[in-house]
């Protein structure tokens, strides 16, 4: 076996990741000016340099707002926030979202795969099933071990979902679906928990035996009622 090179993040990441956890968390206000650069510097014992490099970052996500003359600001990240700032707030807090959150998470992951599996209906492509098939096997062979890993069966209805979104051609889905890993991999897990492995595979196996059979309507219904009816996976998540 052999082991990946741990990566530490750099000065540059972790002013970064400070600042956007304290706006996220509520602790900067939006429209709170932040003390300036060479305060920011000397308060957290970096560099100038780093700590400019870090702002211009936080500029192009929406996180902060540079008003000349007058300082930087926090900003309306959620109005006009990139989709840089969507993956922060994914991660923010290790991926444990409130309700709000979870369900505006649902609901936009629905809205994103119902139109790729639609897409998938429509092509029929048997290529595209076997992949998606050969993903549920594993997902149900983790469901059926001895000690069933929670987190490993997420990682596969990620995957499962992912593939969906990549196959069905739409090239920004599944650049979006990248940026709901880490909550969407802790809410999975959450419900498998809830659900008991057996009857959390289930769902996803009856999801890929409409794709298989072509059911439209049925497969789209089934989606909707995983994405918004699951309250167990926002209950276990609060």
């Amino acid at each position: 076996m052999e082991f990946s090179e741990i990566v530490a993040p750099t000065v540059k990441e972790l002013f970064i990741r400070r600042i956007e956890d304290s706006i996220l968390s509520g602790e900067l206000a939006i429209g709170e000016q932040l003390p300036s650069e060479r305060e920011l510097a000397e308060q957290m014992h970096v560099s100038k340099t780093v700590v400019h490099a870090g702002i211009t970052d936080m500029v192009r996500k929406g996180f902060l707002e540079v008003v000349p003359r007058k300082g930087v600001f926090v900003g309306d990240y959620a109005n006009k926030g990139s989709l840089e700032a969507l993956v922060s707030i994914m991660q923010h807090n290790g991926g444990q979202l409130d309700e709000r959150n979870v369900r505006s998470l649902l609901e936009m992951r629905y809205a994103i795969e119902s139109v790729c599996l639609l897409r998938i209906l429509d092509r029929k492509d048997p290529q595209v099933t076997a992949r998606l098939g050969e993903i549920l096997r594993k997902a149900e062979q983790e469901a059926e071990a001895q000690s069933p890993n929670c987190v490993r069966l997420a990682e596969y209805y990620y995957t499962f979902h992912h593939t969906l979104c990549a196959a069905s051609g739409n090239t920004i889905a599944p650049l979006i679906m990248n940026a709901f890993h880490v909550p969407a991999v802790r809410l999975w897990a959450n419900s498998a928990r809830a659900l008991g492995p057996a009857d959390s595979v289930g769902r996803l196996h009856r999801f890929y035996t409409l794709i298989c059979q072509g059911e439209r309507e049925k497969a789209l219904k089934y989606l909707h009622w995983m994405s918004y009816e699951s309250e167990e996976i926002v209950r276990e998540n609060g």
